[in-house]
């Protein structure tokens, strides 16, 4: 078989029925039935990536100018957060876990029944195309919600200033949110891939690719392989953006794109050379 040929087979395996992604999803559907169709396997995919995910970014916290190679690469190089404050987002984050998302977890796997897998796995293009779609969707949602818990003082200083404590963000502080915007950003995650009739590998690839690009955007750091450095043409926002909106709160309330901003005049770009020298 010529390199054509090959090419050809591959488009047709990304983009048809005979997907790449079918052993991969035949493996986890026959090995892993029953947890896969409990109601909290989502719950425990996203809880468990997000604590996961921080982990790089606390141990850069922690090992701070001891990996000056690390550092030369931190937003607020001069701005580094202590034991106290990274046990304080740790506990808030513990107690909406432990008293909002379990006890909303338990009464969802009590109400819904288990979820049914289907015999095929979706095409890479498909789950490609469902991951940037609930992005975009989320993306969407996220800014018109964000936009007016700052415009709107009450609900500002009732639901959202609890996330606006640190003025250069961290890993930890992704999730140092009050009850309502937890409640609300889960809401987002979980609907979406229903109005966009996702496949459930597609769902789970969006919620964890979800909690990475947010941990990302508050972690502090611009990296050369940061998500915003990879996607060309400005259109993404990433860490930079977000922290200067933890520095000026009424710019870059997209959480993660960079055209709404641009469309509503709150877009506020950064230079990253300026913020290290």
């Amino acid at each position: 078989m010529d390199l054509t040929d090959s090419s050809v087979d591959l488009w047709i395996r990304c983009s048809g029925n005979d997907s790449l992604l079918q052993p991969l999803w035949d493996s986890m559907r026959l090995n892993y039935t029953d947890y896969l169709r409990s109601p909290l396997f989502p719950v425990v995919l996203t809880v468990s990536s997000y604590f996961v995910l921080c982990l790089p970014f606390l141990v850069c916290d922690i090992m701070g100018e001891r990996w000056t190679w690390v550092q030369q690469f931190k937003i607020q190089p001069s701005r580094r957060p202590t034991a106290s404050t990274l046990l304080h987002c740790a506990g808030v984050t513990l107690y909406n876990h432990v008293f909002l998302v379990l006890p909303a977890s338990v009464a969802q796997w009590a109400w819904r029944p288990p979820v049914d897998l289907p015999d095929r796995a979706p095409s890479l293009l498909e789950l490609i195309a469902g991951v940037t779609g609930n992005l975009l969707l989320f993306d969407f949602q996220y800014f018109i919600w964000h936009l007016l818990h700052h415009r709107i003082r009450w609900l500002y200083v009732t639901f959202h200033a609890i996330h606006h404590n640190y003025s250069s963000p961290f890993a930890l502080a992704t999730q140092c949110l009050g009850g309502w915007e937890l409640a609300t950003v889960g809401f987002w995650t979980t609907l979406n891939p229903m109005i966009l009739r996702c496949h459930l590998l597609t769902t789970w690839t969006f919620m964890v690719v979800n909690v990475y690009v947010s941990i990302e955007d508050h972690c502090g750091y611009d990296f050369p392989w940061s998500t915003s450095r990879l996607i060309p043409f400005g259109i993404y926002g990433g860490p930079s953006k977000h922290d200067v909106h933890h520095q000026k709160p009424n710019t870059n309330f997209a959480p993660h794109f960079s055209h709404w901003d641009k469309i509503f005049g709150t877009h506020a770009d950064f230079s990253f050379s300026a913020a290290i020298k």
